[in-house]
């Protein structure tokens, strides 16, 4: 096989429009656009250069704008022989351009090929390959959006994304409506008591979350992973709800029938207030933080009351209450104001907020740190997964990582 210009590897210019091309990179380019590189590529699984091929195309993916349109009208002619190429992105760096319009076309057919041709080595399971010399083609993982299923008495179910806005479903004298802005709503036909009770099921998705509007005014907002049991008429001496996951609820006012929300064997009692409860299998206790009104909190034989800005957190056989300011109070309500909190979490903490948001897998390699140490604030939840990962990474113990659709958690060295 020929030899490689060591020269080839600096096509990689990214030269302003008002500087000349030397003499050494008007040989490259020339050596490109008649051929000779195409002979260069045919290349073995055993050549020790063929990183540095797969470097070339890595470079080539970040280049500018200007030149996409000819490298992919150039990928597609590759599209009849190749076998499956990954998808790239379209660069958003803006570099000059001439440079490239000189080798863009002929280099897109010929680095394509050699990363295909490297893919294609690298399944093959006697063929080891660094992961970290692996150009990864980046998938596009977006936020969670409003979204769930409602299951109705008779057990069938609704997947309320699909559904246009209008009647959902009747039950008895009950009318489930959905409205414009994605919210469902519970009211008796006539405007009157007399609903039969029947019992619905509100549930979240991983990526999803979702609004519910109950019979007696009373709002919850379920977070992503989350489901929510309720009667649909409230007839009894009391209103009960059962949370699984994460919810922030705001009852409206009856003395006559306090509102219950039972969440893992703890039961959370009010009258009228606005409070949040966090309840996920994966945490082991459960949390409850009151922004207004008051709360009991009973787990078995232990009871306590809770006051505004304190936090209720029951594990085992313990309940712990704790006073709360602004801040954390803010950190706290993060999720419900479309927020991915940081500040004062743990990796897993943050890893459990990605996976439930992006409907992600996660997972921590062993010896990384407990905790990023610098990481504080917040990062909206609307940001695509990659510009989240990003931010994380600005932290100076621990890397943050999507290896195909699961983001690892690893030490920096």
């Amino acid at each position: 096989m020929k030899a490689l210009s060591e020269n080839t590897t600096q096509l990689a210019f990214g030269k302003n429009d008002d500087v000349p091309l030397t003499s050494e990179e008007q040989k490259i380019c020339e050596e490109w656009t008649s051929g000779k590189a195409e002979e260069m590529m045919k290349v073995d699984a055993t050549d020790e250069r063929l990183l540095e091929y797969v470097g070339l195309y890595d470079k080539l993916e970040r280049k500018q704008a200007e030149v996409w349109e000819s490298i992919e009208a150039a990928h597609s002619l590759t599209q009849s022989t190749q076998t499956e190429i990954p998808v790239m992105q379209q660069p958003t760096a803006r570099i000059g351009k001439r440079t490239w319009m000189h080798a863009a076309a002929v280099l897109t057919g010929s680095i394509v090929g050699v990363y295909a041709l490297y893919q294609f080595i690298n399944t093959d399971k006697n063929s080891v390959v660094p992961a970290q010399g692996i150009p990864v083609a980046k998938r596009s993982i977006e936020p969670g959006r409003t979204r769930a299923v409602l299951t109705l008495a008779d057990n069938s179910q609704v997947d309320l994304e699909t559904l246009p806005a209008g009647m959902v479903a009747h039950q008895g004298q009950m009318e489930i409506s959905k409205t414009a802005n994605n919210q469902i709503l519970y009211k008796t036909s006539d405007n009157k008591a007399g609903a039969k009770d029947l019992t619905n099921t509100l549930t979240t998705p991983n990526g999803g979350e979702y609004k519910v509007t109950l019979a007696d005014g009373s709002t919850v907002l379920l977070n992503a992973g989350s489901s929510l049991k309720y009667s649909t008429a409230f007839n009894g001496t009391d209103r009960v709800v059962e949370l699984t996951g994460e919810g922030y609820f705001e009852v409206a006012p009856d003395k006559t029938k306090p509102f219950h929300v039972m969440a893992n064997g703890t039961e959370v009692k009010v009258l009228g207030t606005k409070f949040n409860v966090k309840s996920y299998n994966t945490d082991k206790q459960v949390t409850a933080t009151l922004v207004s009104g008051a709360v009991a909190i009973q787990h078995g034989s232990l009871a306590s009351n809770i006051k505004p800005n304190q936090q209720a957190i029951v594990a085992g056989d313990n309940i712990t209450i704790g006073n709360k300011s602004s801040n954390e109070m803010s950190q706290v309500l993060a999720w419900k104001n479309g927020l991915i909190n940081l500040e004062g979490e743990s990796v897993q903490s943050i890893l459990e907020q990605i996976k439930r948001w992006y409907n992600v897998d996660t997972k921590i390699e062993a010896g990384t740190p407990e905790t990023t140490n610098i990481l504080t604030g917040t990062v909206e939840r609307s940001q695509p997964l990659p510009k989240v990962l990003e931010l994380l990474n600005t932290n100076l113990s621990v890397r943050f990582t999507l290896e195909g659709y699961t983001v690892v958690a690893k030490n920096k060295k």
